[in-house]
């Protein structure tokens, strides 16, 4: 289990969640809903480990392999969408084979700043997917795709995740179906549960 206990994030005088309480099996997803800044991304970055909490543990985490997907696609623009890959996951092989499962082989040796936002955000896709990992962090990972493409990257994302412990933010409530083993949604200011992490 990977489990949060008293939880408690601040910014200011902003209490974003507050002696929070959470648990999420290991090899399953978790998927976070709720109406935007409310503070899912806030809890996603401290389960990872990217922000630390002003009160409270996380445990369950440790020696397990992180890969994420941002809100942000945070590429190098100079370098090519091959090379994006690359500098994450040295496999050629691996890295070409996700370019082309996001559909973007054709577009390997185009620089990142050259690319539509849809097709940036099909790049950090792949990426996340051919560095592989033990847990997934992923927050909007459809945003800035069109119909077409979303469709065939939710089917890319729930087959290469599954088995694997995923955290999930969507807005997308077919994909949460779709992915979410437990899904937890979230109200309020400071953030709290609506109620426990409702399980396929």
């Amino acid at each position: 289990m990977i489990e949060v206990k008293g939880l408690t994030k601040k910014y200011g005088d902003k209490t974003v969640f507050e002696n929070l309480s959470l648990s999420f099996k290991k090899g399953a997803c978790a998927v976070f809903t709720g109406a935007s800044g409310v503070g899912k991304t806030t809890l996603l970055r401290v389960i990872a480990g990217l922000e630390a909490p002003d009160a409270g543990t996380v445990t369950g985490t440790e020696g397990l392999r992180p890969a994420f997907i941002f809100q942000e696609n945070r590429l190098i623009p100079h370098l090519s969408a091959l090379d994006n890959v690359l500098c994450v996951a040295p496999d050629r092989d691996k890295a070409l084979h996700f370019l082309d499962q996001v559909g973007l082989a054709d577009a390997k040796d185009k620089p990142a700043a050259a690319l539509s936002g849809g097709m940036k955000r099909r790049l950090s896709i792949a990426r996340a997917l051919a560095y592989g990992g033990d847990v997934f962090y992923m927050d909007e990972p459809l945003r800035e795709l069109d119909r077409d493409t979303e469709n065939r990257v939710k089917q890319l994302l729930f087959d290469e995740t599954r088995g694997k412990t995923v955290f999930l933010i969507t807005h997308d409530d077919a994909f949460a179906r779709q992915m979410g083993d437990a899904v937890f949604p979230f109200s309020g200011e400071p953030m709290t549960l609506l109620r426990a992490g409702s399980e396929k």
